[in-house]
């Protein structure tokens, strides 16, 4: 999972508070429902010790906040100024959590809206297309030839020259639709290429798209032109296979590395905590279930981490608070990516964190 997203969060002195609420709207009460939930969770703040600033910040977040169709959640952190991240998921939680400290629940954040995927979705038949990019924007695209597209449908003579040209006016539409589908991969670096139409267009366009493109593609066999936007449901499920690939990558890459011995994986706290102080980390993992509640100190870069103040070399321990929301600052930090662990997952992880390196530290460098 990348961290690019939470790294700004960073920037802020804090302290924060972070919400996870359900922000459903299916009901006729729904939105005095929903203001209920966040009165319960104002509650636990403000038990916790939440300045009255941040308390009035998030009043005003949520009750300004357009509602959602359908079932939703919402994801908010916010210091004394400001909302500093404001983030509706699909899904709403189980229960709601609040917490308030020197380091933003991003555990709590990360298993609330989950991971990213980049998505280009193109519908696509034998007179062009029509492509989604990730930032949602639509572009019809045709050759405009005036080419003939469909074959004859009994044979004649000069039937075999006719299909021959309509033959080539399918390639040709193909390959603006494959353009502008790179384009759009490109553009939104994405991660996922849904494309709907029947099996020969799909084809078509795979043979055009290059081999990356093509080998991030999901098809969806359709063939009554259905446009991107009338295909979601699909689109979630494609996603949620490649965050779930991505995620066996990971934990395999873990798995690999600590067989090998090199010392480009490591586990248990103070492993960890060192790895981080380095900048080698370029994997982390958490399993919610095991990670202690021990707290870490940081200093003044939040790489600077440790289970004790003289660890910090260099530096002086300016916060602390709960292991796991450490850590995931750190890799936020350092362009590192985060991979949580599932029960029933095959990896073991003592102190429930590990890591992949970047290059060994310790005795193993």
């Amino acid at each position: 999972m990348r961290t690019d997203w939470i790294r700004t969060l960073n920037d802020s002195d804090g302290p924060f508070a972070t919400v996870v609420l359900d922000a459903t709207h299916d009901t006729a009460d729904a939105t005095e429902q929903y203001r209920l939930r966040w009165r319960e969770l104002r509650e636990r703040l403000a038990d916790d010790g939440a300045d009255e600033s941040a308390l009035t910040v998030l009043d005003e977040a949520v009750t300004a906040a357009d509602a959602p169709d359908g079932t939703a959640g919402r994801v908010l952190v916010a210091d004394a100024a400001r909302v500093l991240l404001d983030r509706h998921t699909e899904f709403p939680p189980e229960r709601g959590t609040a917490a308030w400290g020197a380091v933003p629940d991003l555990l709590g954040v990360l298993g609330a809206v989950g991971e990213d995927v980049a998505t280009v979705v193109v519908a696509v038949d034998r007179t062009g297309g029509r492509v989604r990019g990730v930032d949602g924007t639509v572009s019809e695209v045709s050759t405009d030839s005036g080419g003939p597209v469909h074959k004859a449908s009994t044979a004649g003579p000069g039937e075999g020259t006719a299909d021959a040209r309509v033959e080539e006016t399918w390639k040709r539409n193909a390959q603006a639709v494959a353009e502008q589908v790179e384009k759009s991969v490109r553009a939104g670096n994405a991660g996922l290429l849904v494309v709907v139409g029947d099996a020969e267009s799909r084809s078509r366009l795979r043979d055009e798209l290059p081999p990356a493109s093509a080998g991030i593609m999901a098809e969806i066999e359709n063939t009554g032109g259905t446009v991107p936007e009338q295909v979601d449901d699909t689109v979630r499920a494609a996603a949620d296979e490649v965050r779930e690939t991505r995620r066996g990558e990971a934990l395999s890459s873990f798995a690999t590395a600590s067989g090998r011995g090199d010392g480009l994986a490591v586990t248990g706290l103070g492993e960890v905590t060192g790895a981080t102080r380095a900048h080698a980390v370029e994997t982390l993992l958490v399993d919610p279930a095991a990670v202690p509640g021990t707290e870490l100190v940081a200093g003044s870069d939040p790489a600077a981490v440790g289970e004790k103040a003289d660890e910090l070399v260099g530096d002086t321990p300016t916060l602390s608070g709960p292991a796991a929301n450490v850590l995931v600052r750190a890799a936020a930090a350092t362009g590192a990516a985060v991979v949580l662990v599932h029960p029933g997952d095959d990896v073991t992880l003592t102190d429930g964190v590990g890591a992949v390196l970047r290059f060994p530290v310790g005795p193993a460098s």
